[in-house]
């Protein structure tokens, strides 16, 4: 029982430090070259989405749009992008927002290659004309 509890310890112990390291790293990278140099390196050390954004949410000041762009311009997986803004809070309109920039900055390749691609609010929450489908009334005409 021990040894199960001191092979714990230590592999905690061993653990926290790469974790340190890899927020001042993001940390480091961010404010010497930039969001999107930032997440390309936590995306190469096999961070994901939810990770880089709950870290990014914490800097002050920091754009949450330009946090997801980032990660849309860089071919991580819309699904994942989605998941870690709905963890973060951040709003659909921000999430379409950031994809949308991240298609006019990164080239239309950013919008083929995700499985999740925002669709655009309709106000009122009423359904767009494009999505009706032939809707035929009950009248006595229709008879």
């Amino acid at each position: 029982m021990k040894h199960i509890i001191i092979s714990t310890l230590l592999s905690i112990l061993l653990a926290s430090p790469a974790f340190a390291d890899w927020i001042e790293d993001f940390s480091v990278n961010l404010d010497d070259q930039g969001i999107e140099v930032a997440v390309a390196k936590a995306l190469e050390e096999g961070k994901t989405p939810t990770e880089i954004v709950d870290r990014a949410t914490q800097v002050e000041g920091l754009n949450p749009q330009n946090v997801l762009k980032a990660l849309y311009c860089e071919g991580a997986a819309g699904d994942d992008i989605k998941i870690a803004a709905d963890t973060a809070g951040i709003s659909e309109l921000i999430l379409l927002a950031a994809f949308d920039k991240s298609v006019a900055e990164c080239g239309d390749a950013v919008a083929d290659s995700q499985a999740y691609t925002p669709v655009g609010l309709n106000f009122a929450g009423l359904p767009s004309p494009a999505s009706r489908t032939n809707i035929r009334t009950a009248s006595v005409s229709t008879f």
